[in-house]
């Protein structure tokens, strides 16, 4: 018999000794009855047996499942210690780490900025030196300049002064300097050239028949000092050495613009009149350049040339007489073989004057 059992017969008796106990003298239990209330307590057994074996086992179970719940607990709480110290761990590694970085790339920095100031100290210094080997070529350069223009200045006269005719060992001379100028210039690209440096070069060119390159110099005065009487008079007398007359003439005119009471301007001016055949004018422009100049032989003479040419020959005589009155070998000579005299060479008076 198993405990079920046994705990339930004990109920039962114990039932019947209390009814027995209760009982009137008259009751009697029949068996029927009897079998009923066992029945009964046996029910009541079984349920009272079956809540508290639930009970046992729930309790069980969770006896059993205490140790591993202690267990994961005790496993996810050494997990998230672990995570923190970990994480902890790694923060202040990567702190050590960015800081001893930081104090290395310092002092690296440093090193280098040490280094790179060095360097542009040694840098500063070859620069100065260089600067300063180049200043110091440069003054020479300025100096030979300067030498050389002082050279020109008292071998080179105005074109608008000479007509044209220098001896050929002073134009030799200024050759060869103009060829150390433009050595020099050459060697020296930022040498510095003032506006007079300019003209005195141009009249250097101009009597070493560089008319083209004494033009380009007279133009470069004319750009920086456009109220420079000298350099427009120059400007045209190369003008009229290239053949472009008109252009020539407009030089002048602008000479004379900003100078009226020079005479060279004005006898430029006859000139261009004349190669133009503009002989009128050009007597006209002559006899300005004779108003402020009387003594100018080369207008006197000019003006000879134009009256021969308009058939006007008494005029012609007495303008030759006294250009050669005022330089008498100079224009007989000119006379002799200017074809402009053609039509007056058999007159008596003609011979007579370049005859004497």
């Amino acid at each position: 018999m198993n405990i079920k059992n046994r705990v339930g017969l004990a109920v039962a008796m114990l039932l019947l000794t209390a009814t027995s106990a209760t009982a009137t003298p008259t009751s009697t239990l029949t068996d029927k009855e009897k079998l009923e209330i066992s029945n009964q307590v046996q029910e009541e057994v079984d349920r009272a047996f079956n809540h508290t074996t639930a009970l046992m086992n729930i309790l069980l179970v969770v006896l059993t499942m205490l140790p591993i719940l202690a267990a994961a607990g005790v496993w996810l709480l050494r997990r998230s210690v672990i995570s923190e110290v970990v994480a902890e761990t790694k923060k202040r590694l990567e702190e050590e780490v960015e800081k001893q970085l930081e104090k290395e790339v310092a002092a690296e920095l440093k090193n280098q900025t040490a280094a790179f100031k060095q360097e542009l100290e040694a840098l500063k210094s070859n620069f100065l030196n260089q600067l300063s080997e180049l200043n110091n070529l440069y003054l020479d350069a300025q100096s030979q300049k300067e030498q050389i223009f002082q050279q020109l200045s008292g071998l080179t006269p105005s074109p608008s002064l000479t007509q044209d005719y220098v001896h050929p060992e002073i134009q030799q001379k200024i050759q060869d300097l103009t060829t150390q100028l433009e050595t020099l210039k050459s060697e020296n690209p930022r040498l510095f050239f003032t506006a007079n440096d300019y003209l005195k070069q141009g009249d250097a060119l101009f009597f070493e028949n560089r008319y083209e390159d004494a033009l380009a110099c007279y133009e470069k005065v004319t750009q920086r000092e456009p109220d420079s009487y000298i350099a427009w008079v120059n400007h045209g007398w190369a003008l009229r050495k290239l053949g472009r007359y008109s252009e020539a003439l407009i030089s002048y005119e602008k000479a004379i613009s900003i100078q009226a009471d020079h005479y060279i301007a004005w006898f430029g001016c006859g000139n261009c009149l004349r190669n133009l055949q503009k002989y009128a004018d050009a007597v006209t422009s002559y006899e300005e350049a004779l108003k402020l100049q009387p003594d100018f032989h080369w207008a006197w003479f000019h003006i000879a040339r134009c009256y021969t040419l308009q058939g006007e020959i008494e005029l012609a005589i007495k303008n030759l007489t006294q250009a050669i009155k005022l330089r008498g070998d100079q224009h007989r000579k000119s006379a002799q073989t200017n074809p402009d005299f053609d039509p007056i060479r058999q007159d008596e008076r003609f011979q007579k004057l370049i005859a004497s």
